[in-house]
């Protein structure tokens, strides 16, 4: 297989957590369905050659360790072999995403009859925010390190043209007894001790020893059937578990496993002129990482391959567009895979999956004509994608788009805890803050207040509300070139592109608005009432300008994680009324 490009459909479903020990929800179940032909060769001609499922072991295959496991197996092999044989008459591999020994709910029956693999107890809330106890299988013990290795060798057995595995051992879901414990960063960039596993046996161990144990004994399964199956251990949070850049998880990595690493996470930005941490996806900050680049210096001492984790179409920083139009960033992003000869690329997470000119700039940059300049690339590109359209324009566009996002207030805090993703449908209204939180940002919570303070993080307010205020300004520039580059060309693509990228100037501008109007109601008292309706007008305003594109352009407002709207039409003009209704 040549360079390994992975991607996935936008309209696939992740699945949440449960009680159930069989979801008949599952992904590996369901995703056959959403892969239409269509689909399949719409991805392949955007210049991707593989997809990825996400999927729990225990569900896909049945074990003579724990006979509890694979009730519904021979669906899910059914469907999976259905996908993985279409997806081959599009030049596409099929890979499972998955997290072995995933927990089982404290409740089950499961523990009645397998209590001596009980590990580590963790609380999680679900979608809903219920929490739910799961108990981790102990991979200290025999059975489970038996179970992982047979249950993989079953895998590659049943499912024959499977491209492979991608291993996430760290966060995400409960699994094994160290996989959320060990150290946390804080919204500073500080790590520290988080807590320490609660299973007597793992908690004698290093945490990287057993990643390493969980990796290798997949590995030895699915080899074991199939050497031409690829292993992909991703290193997504190694540094809870070890020092940065993780030596000793790399050079025990078994030399055929791909080593995967995230491109942004681990480094440092100067925003607002401080020095931020960057520990989550980015299409503002370029990359690579300082993570990035001493760990895949290990992995090349170590002779492994290495692939890259990136997010090109949007990322948390705004997550309910189709993409983030900041083609300059990416251009840099893709030019360092293809200089540094890297074997490929997971490219989006489970949202930020729409194919757009994000997803066309990468690919473009990253397999076609090599250029002399970023600006010669980008003008390249723009006359390739957007035909007729002035190339010139839309490159300094782009460049301008790029310029505004080094204003963003990036930091864990903004990203999962503020209104950024909902803004153009979030109430703000004159009167007291009611201290109840807004929620998490990447959820359909039901429950939503109009405090922002636990979004602030490592800025102040003030400091917030002065980057989304940089951000809004200088990414209008960029809109004003960007109107004039398209208008020439009569694409479908640079009505979309103009789309996007006008209601992400409406989003920057609503949060904006939001902040502003929540200094206000933290000491509110009646004289604040003018400023209050200033406020307003320019959201009635924003918002106003905004419901056209809803209205005809469906893409908006939809994330990915939470499978819903987080707004369109209706809810901006409900937003848009009830402003009238207060300044009235």
């Amino acid at each position: 297989m040549d360079t390994i490009r992975i991607w996935r459909s936008p309209d696939t479903r992740f699945g949440v957590l449960t009680k159930e020990l069989d979801n008949l929800e599952n992904e590996t179940m369901t995703a056959n369905a959403v892969y239409t032909d269509s689909e399949l060769a719409g991805i392949a001609k955007s210049g991707f050659n593989a997809i990825w499922v996400h999927g729990l072991l225990r569900n896909i295959v049945k074990s003579k360790v724990f006979p509890e496991f694979g009730k519904y197996s021979s669906r899910h092999l059914k469907s999976m072999n259905e996908l993985i044989e279409r997806a081959a008459k599009y030049g596409i591999k099929v890979f499972i995403y998955m997290q072995p020994p995933r927990a089982i709910w404290k409740g089950s029956a499961f523990w009645k009859k397998h209590g001596d693999v009980a590990g580590c107890v963790e609380e999680s809330p679900d979608h809903d925010e219920n929490i739910i106890k799961q108990v981790s299988l102990c991979t200290s013990t025999d059975k489970v390190k038996k179970y992982l290795k047979a249950s993989s060798a079953e895998l590659a057995k049943k499912l024959p043209g499977l491209g492979g595995v991608i291993l996430i051992t760290a966060s995400e879901y409960p699994s094994h007894c160290w996989a959320r414990r060990g150290k946390i960063c804080d919204a500073m960039g500080h790590y520290h001790d988080f807590n320490h596993t609660t299973c007597p046996k793992c908690a004698k161990r290093k945490p990287g020893d057993i990643v390493n144990e969980v990796i290798k004994n997949v590995r030895d399964g699915i080899k074991s059937v199939d050497k031409s199956m690829e292993i992909v251990a991703w290193n997504w949070s190694w540094n809870a578990y070890e020092k940065d850049p993780s030596p000793e998880i790399i050079k025990n990595l078994p030399k055929d496993v791909i080593y995967m690493a995230d491109f942004e996470r681990g480094s440092k930005k100067k925003i607002l002129g401080k020095d931020r941490p960057i520990d989550e996806y980015s299409l503002s900050f370029n990359g690579p990482s300082e993570r990035f680049s001493k760990s895949t210096q290990c992995a090349k001492k170590a002779g492994l391959k290495i692939m890259t984790k990136l997010q090109f179409g949007t990322t948390h920083e705004l997550a309910t567009v189709p993409n983030i139009p900041l083609i300059a960033n990416i251009f840099d992003k893709a030019n360092h895979v293809r200089s540094n000869k890297i074997t490929g690329f997971m490219g989006c997470w489970n949202f930020g999956n729409m194919l757009t000119a994000n997803t066309a700039a990468f690919n473009y940059f990253l397999t076609g004509k090599k250029h002399k300049t970023k600006k010669a690339a980008l003008e390249a590109f723009a006359s390739e994608y957007l035909p007729k359209c002035d190339e010139k324009k839309a490159a300094a566009a782009w460049m301008s788009f790029s310029k505004a996002m080094d204003n963003y207030p990036f930091s864990i805090p903004f990203l999962y805890a503020s209104p950024i993703n909902y803004t153009l449908a979030f109430p703000i209204k004159p009167g007291h803050s009611d201290d109840v939180p807004c929620g998490r940002s990447w959820l359909m919570d039901k429950v939503r207040g109009n405090s922002l303070e636990a979004s602030l993080g490592p800025y102040t307010l003030d400091e917030v509300i002065k980057g989304l205020g940089k951000t809004c300004s200088e990414w209008e520039k960029g809109l004003e070139k960007v109107r004039e580059a398209l208008a020439s060309s009569p694409s479908r693509h640079a009505e979309d592109e103009l789309d996007t990228a006008e209601t992400c100037g409406h989003v920057f501008r609503s949060a904006w608005n939001t902040y502003r109007s929540w200094k206000l109601t933290r000491k509110w008292n009646k004289a604040k009432m003018k400023d209050f309706i200033k406020i307003a007008k320019n959201e009635i305003e924003n918002l106003e300008k905004a419901l056209p594109i809803l209205r005809r352009d469906k893409r908006q407002g939809f994330h990915g994680e939470a499978f819903g709207y987080m707004f369109n039409s209706e809810l901006v003009s409900k937003k848009i009324k009830a402003l009238k209704d207060y300044i009235s």
